[in-house]
């Protein structure tokens, strides 16, 4: 919060200003007492002559010092007759106002939206101009707010100062507790009023109402493919670029996202946090548990627009519509070695490229113990535990 709104503490001491009576003022680049004449001359160049005794700040006059030690005292008694908030200074309670009146007297000359208070106007400015002047002096990233530079550099510092007093979980900025908190309370703030369904935070309800409009404005330079959020972009050029950041401590293994790394640790932990309800089955994702409780309702959302056929999952419907279209993406290069409509002949099509070769190993072993056409069943005797790729096993 830029002006610090919170709970007012009335009670004030004032024993900290220096310059009062019976005191003579340090000033707060001498760094030592300074003689009366020094003092006055300082006074008549309009230097700074209360200091505070929290911080070393100095100021040019004593209500200013009055203000600044409001930081260290927590007082905030200019308070909002309308929603309660209160305020350090009454300057700030009277922009703060204007959120309750609509009123935005500071307007931009060049795209004409309106302000509430000047400062936001001199920053909404850089966004014309690209300026942005405060940059961090360890990665050289910079910044219109100050404030976002500050909240930048905790990245650095790994610096979390809130932290949720519930689950002891902590943020980098206040905001993003007070986000993190709804979670515990339910409190779902913004609604959006044609489907009804509410959300935590004002940036995913916009993205939201673009699930509804079709606006895609994030678009992908290489290949024309549109986004409905900028993150889900940048997930996307890894695609192009093929960089996997996100790499498993266990194997080696990396991905594009730090969700996919999360879902992938879980095989070595042998966690699955998903259990259905009914018959206590446990899963890795959210969305496999999704797929595998419509068997016990039956349902199957997916149809084939082709023969009416449904499926529980789309990525089944799509295997099945190749069925129709006659299309056959994954070829085998051991299909030569295997006898044309063979059983072996499909199964390779289920396996990883690296576990299509071993599959058919076993199966030019099994031809040399048993011939495949006279008994077929000894080659399961071969098969390795997990040789299918099935997240729903």
């Amino acid at each position: 919060d830029f002006w610090g709104a919170g709970e007012a503490n009335p009670m004030v001491s004032l024993s900290f200003l220096q310059g009062s009576e019976g005191e003579k003022p340090t000033l707060a680049h001498g760094g030592g007492q300074r003689s009366e004449l020094e003092v006055r001359e300082q006074l008549q160049r309009g230097e700074n002559s209360h200091r505070c005794r929290e911080c070393g700040k100095s100021f040019t006059s004593k209500s200013s010092l009055v203000t600044h030690h409001r930081i260290h005292t927590g007082e905030r008694p200019y308070e909002c007759l309308q929603c309660g908030k209160s305020f350090r200074e009454s300057s700030a309670l009277k922009v703060h106002r204007r959120i309750h009146t609509g009123e935005r007297p500071y307007r931009c000359g060049q795209c004409g939206k309106g302000f509430t208070s000047n400062t936001e106007l001199t920053i909404h400015r850089r966004r014309h101009t690209g300026e942005r002047p405060y940059e961090c002096p360890q990665c050289g990233k910079s910044f219109t707010r100050s404030s976002h530079l500050m909240v930048h550099l905790r990245c650095h510092t790994g610096e979390r100062p809130y932290e949720c007093p519930q689950c002891g979980k902590s943020f980098r900025t206040s905001s993003c507790l007070m986000e993190h908190r709804r979670i515990h309370t339910g409190e779902k703030p913004y609604e959006y009023g044609r489907c009804g369904k509410g959300f935590v935070v004002r940036s995913h309800l916009k993205i939201h109402q673009r699930s509804h409009t079709g606006e895609k404005p994030f678009r992908c330079q290489l290949c024309g493919k549109s986004f409905s959020t900028s993150s889900y972009l940048n997930v996307h050029r890894r695609y192009h670029s093929g960089e996997r950041p996100y790499e498993c401590g266990e194997c080696g293994r990396s991905f594009i996202t730090r969700s996919l790394l999360v879902v992938h640790q879980r095989i070595h932990t042998g966690e699955r946090p998903y259990v259905c309800d009914v018959c206590r089955k446990g899963f890795r994702t959210s969305y496999w548990l999704l797929v595998h409780r419509r068997s016990h309702t039956d349902e199957k959302p997916f149809r084939c627009p082709d023969c009416g056929k449904g499926f529980r999952d789309n990525s089944t419907l799509t295997v099945h519509r190749r069925v129709h279209t006659g299309e056959r993406p994954y070829l085998c290069c051991w299909k030569r070695h295997l006898a044309e409509g063979s059983t072996s002949s499909w199964i390779c099509h289920l396996l990883t490229p690296e576990k299509c070769h071993f599959f058919h190993l076993l199966v030019v072993l099994s031809h040399i113990r048993y011939p495949w056409r006279s008994s077929p069943t000894p080659i399961h005797r071969f098969w390795p535990t997990g040789i299918f790729r099935s997240e729903t096993e």
